[in-house]
């Protein structure tokens, strides 16, 4: 965690190299079987989902963070 800007900025690392990584994948199997178009709707979903993950983990992790120091005061 980037504790000046409290920002969890190693989960979304994650989901970006993940992202990256899943391309060659995502280009293996959709691009012959439906086209490049699909492809890239396909990458584009994969990214949305794996942002809201992301999300969703920073979200936790901030409120679970805030409730331990509220209870420290």
């Amino acid at each position: 965690m980037i504790k000046g800007f409290n920002i969890h900025a190693d989960e979304m690392l994650l989901a970006f190299a993940v992202w990256l990584c899943s391309l060659p994948l995502i280009a293996f199997l959709v691009i012959p079987l439906f086209g490049l178009g699909t492809a890239g709707g396909v990458a584009l979903g994969v990214l949305i989902i794996l942002m809201a993950i992301c999300w969703g983990a920073c979200g936790w992790k901030m409120r679970h963070d805030n409730s331990e120091m509220k209870r420290n005061q």
